[in-house]
C-alpha cells in the first residue's frame, strides 16, 4: 500500500461523490472518482488503487459486474460496498465475493473513515504478515506468524548449533516433525542426511533392529546384515518420533545409546560407536507414563535437555490463515491445476473453527477444497458448505421480507466480529463503528450469546 493510499470512488450521486472526496482528502487520502462504472473501471485499469468505494447502482452497468470485473484483475482489491436499500439483495451477494465491507446509504462520514482505517489497517497487517511468513519459510521450512512460533523459532536459533538433545512436544498433528527438521536444518550437521524413525509404526519385535541393526540370522527372516538407523545417523541428526511408544526393553538400549554412543546389533557381539544428535517427539505426557511405570525416568532426563512444547492451533489462530493460504498454493503446485486464492471472509471462517486435528487436519481440508472448487475465488460459503456449517448467504437470500434480511444480515455481522474480537464488546463496537451501548442493545434484541458459533 503507497504511503499515502488511493481511494476510488465510484458512485453516480455526485453531491455524495463530492462530500466522500473531500471528506478523504481531509482525511489525508489521495482521491479519485467516477459518476459510471466504465468510468470508475478505466481508472481502476490505469492506476494503482488502494480501497475502492463502490455503488451497486450505477447508471450504465450492473455494480456486481464492475465488482465482478475488478476481482477478476486483483482478487485482493480492497473493496467497500455501499448500497441503498433497493439493492440489499445485491449487497448479500457481493460480501460472498469477499468485499471488505458493507455501507447502507445513507453512510456517515464517520462510519465510512472508519471502515477505510480499518481497511487500511487490515491490508497494513496482511504485509506484515507476509513478511512474518517467507522468512521462517525460506531458513526453518515453516509457516508461523503467532507469538508462539515466534518464539519457537527463537529457540530454534539458539539450540540448533549445539548438540543439545531436545524433545518436542505437543498434540498430533501439531507439526513436531517439522520443528526436528528445522533444527537440523540450521545446525551444524545441516550437509548430512535427516534421518527419522516413527517408533509407534514399528512392531515391538522389530524396534531394536530398526535402531540398531542386526546380523544375518539373528532371527528367522534376517536372512542378511542390516544397518539399524543409529549407524546410518553418525555424524547426523536422529528424529525419534512418538518415542513414548518405545518398550521398556528398546528404551534401556536407546539410554545406552544415547549415554555413550554405543549399541551392538541385535544378534552380534561387536561394539560400534556413533556421533548421533539425537531429537524426539511425543503426543504423550512422559511424566505420568513414568509415574505408572511406563517410562524410564532416566531416558526422560537424557532426551528432555531442552523442551519444545507445540501448543494446538485453536491456541494459536493467527497462523490458520498463513498456513490455510500455504497449503492452498502448495495444493495447486501438487495437482496441477489453475491458480486458487481464498477470500477474507473465507479466511475468517477457517480461523475460527476448531481444527482438533490441528495443522495435520486443516490440511487435508485445504486440499480437499483446492480439488473439489471450480472457481478461481474459494469464498466464505463454498468453506462452510464442505464444513457443513449453516450457510448465512443463502439463508438471507431467501427472506423476502427486507426487515427480516436486514436483521438477519445485523446478527449475522456482529456474531462473527463478537467472535472473531473475543467477545470483548467495547473493542467490537469500536472496529465496527457502533456504539458500546448500541452494540449491547443489538446483542440483547438478537439474543447473542457465547455459546452461538460463527455461521
Amino acid at each position: 500500500m503507497n504511503e499515502n493510499p488511493t481511494i476510488l470512488v465510484i458512485d453516480d450521486d455526485l453531491v455524495l461523490l463530492s462530500l466522500f472526496t473531500d471528506i478523504f482528502k481531509t482525511a489525508g487520502y489521495d482521491v479519485l472518482s467516477a459518476d459510471s462504472g466504465e468510468k470508475g473501471l478505466n481508472i481502476f485499469r490505469d492506476r494503482e488503487i488502494d480501497i475502492i468505494i463502490l455503488d451497486l447502482k450505477l447508471p450504465d452497468s450492473d455494480g456486481l459486474d464492475a465488482l465482478n470485473e475488478i476481482l477478476e484483475v486483483n482478487p485482493l482489491q480492497l473493496i467497500i460496498i455501499i448500497s441503498g436499500h433497493g439493492t440489499i439483495e445485491k449487497a448479500v451477494e457481493a460480501t460472498k465475493s469477499g468485499v471488505f465491507d458493507f455501507l447502507e446509504k445513507p453512510v456517515e462520514p464517520e462510519r465510512i473513515l472508519l471502515s477505510v482505517k480499518n481497511a487500511i489497517e487490515k491490508t497494513k497487517l496482511l504485509h506484515e504478515k507476509h513478511l512474518l511468513i517467507k522468512q521462517p519459510e525460506r531458513r526453518y521450512k515453516m509457516v508461523g506468524v503467532s507469538a508462539t512460533m515466534r518464539s519457537i523459532f527463537q529457540i530454534i536459533d539458539r539450540i540448533a548449533p549445539t548438540n543439545s538433545r531436545i524433545l518436542i512436544s505437543g498434540e498430533s498433528g501439531t507439526g513436531k516433525d517439522l520443528v526436528a527438521q528445522a533444527i537440523h536444518l540450521n545446525s551444524l550437521r545441516a550437509d548430512n542426511n535427516f534421518y527419522r524413525l516413527n517408533c509407534a509404526s514399528i512392531p515391538d519385535e522389530l524396534v531394536e533392529s530398526e535402531l540398531f541393526g542386526h546380523k544375518k540370522g539373528a532371527f528367522t527372516d534376517a536372512i542378511a546384515d542390516k544397518k539399524g538407523i543409529f549407524l546410518l545417523a553418525d555424524k547426523s541428526t536422529l528424529f525419534l518420533d512418538e518415542i513414548g511408544d518405545l518398550s521398556l526393553r528398546a528404551q534401556a538400549k536407546v539410554l545406552r545409546a544415547i549415554e555413550n554412543g554405543e549399541f551392538t546389533p541385535v544378534g552380534g557381539d561387536s561394539i560400534f560407536k556413533v556421533d548421533v544428535r539425537i531429537t524426539c517427539a511425543t503426543n504423550k505426557n512422559l511424566e505420568e507414563m513414568i509415574d505408572e511405570k511406563g517410562f524410564r525416568i532416566d531416558l526422560f532426563h537424557r532426551i528432555n535437555v531442552v523442551n519444545i512444547h507445540i501448543p494446538p492451533l485453536r491456541q494459536r489462530r493467527e497462523d490458520i490463515a498463513p498456513l490455510s493460504i500455504h497449503f492452498l498454493n502448495g495444493a495447486i503446485k501438487q495437482n496441477q491445476i489453475p491458480v486458487k486464492r481464498f477470500t477474507y471472509d473465507a479466511l475468517e471462517l477457517l480461523t475460527n473453527q476448531p481444527w482438533k486435528g490441528n495443522a495435520r487436519q486443516l490440511r487435508n481440508f485445504i486440499n480437499q477444497v483446492c480439488v473439489l472448487t471450480d472457481t478461481e475465488m474459494i469464498t466464505a460459503s463454498i468453506i462452510s458448505k464442505m464444513l457443513n456449517l449453516k450457510n448465512v448467504y443463502a439463508e438471507t437470500m431467501e427472506i423476502e421480507n427486507f426487515q427480516k434480511a436486514r436483521a438477519n444480515f445485523e446478527k449475522n455481522f456482529i456474531l462473527k466480529n463478537l467472535i472473531k474480537f473475543g467477545w470483548n464488546v467495547t473493542l467490537t463496537a469500536q472496529k465496527v463503528g457502533l456504539e458500546r451501548t448500541t452494540l449491547h442493545r443489538k446483542i440483547r434484541r438478537y439474543g447473542i450469546n457465547g455459546k452461538d458459533q460463527a455461521s
